[in-house]
């Protein structure tokens, strides 16, 4: 199974945000046994860096965490055209939309999210990370 993991949910581990980072945590913690391939694009990577050092005022915290991250998951490249189709579609989000562009380019079965309203306009099927959880057991 492919996933394609929204920034929330890579924040609520980094950043030990409750009451999410449990189950966000067990999602990675699957990626990291390869149970599963997870993804991030890669402008969802500069997001993290600047939140994490944004938060810990820490430049040193954030590429630990960017690098034990990059440890677990896979960085899906957005390419000219990812970024051609997202922008002709005009949506409200563009970060959103284009994090799903770069899922379908991929084939992922899911983007996971702790925000699915975020989603719902584009057409790729969409989980919280304990919706995933509660359809894997």
């Amino acid at each position: 199974m492919k996933i394609m993991c929204d920034t929330n949910v890579i924040i609520d581990v980094l950043l030990e945000q409750e009451p999410f980072v449990d189950d966000s945590c067990k999602i990675l913690n699957l990626c990291e046994e390869h149970r599963m391939d997870g993804f991030v694009s890669a402008s969802s990577v500069t997001d993290i860096f600047y939140l994490v050092r944004k938060y810990t005022h820490s430049t040193e915290l954030a590429y630990t965490a960017v690098g034990k991250l990059l440890e677990i998951v896979k960085v899906c490249s957005v390419t000219n055209n990812d970024v051609l189709t997202a922008f002709q579609k005009k949506a409200k989000d563009f970060e959103d939309c284009l994090v799903a562009t770069c899922a379908k380019s991929i084939r992922c079965n899911y983007i996971i999210t702790r925000n699915k309203k975020d989603f719902e306009e584009f057409d790729v099927p969409i989980l919280t990370p304990s919706e995933l959880l509660q359809q894997l057991s």
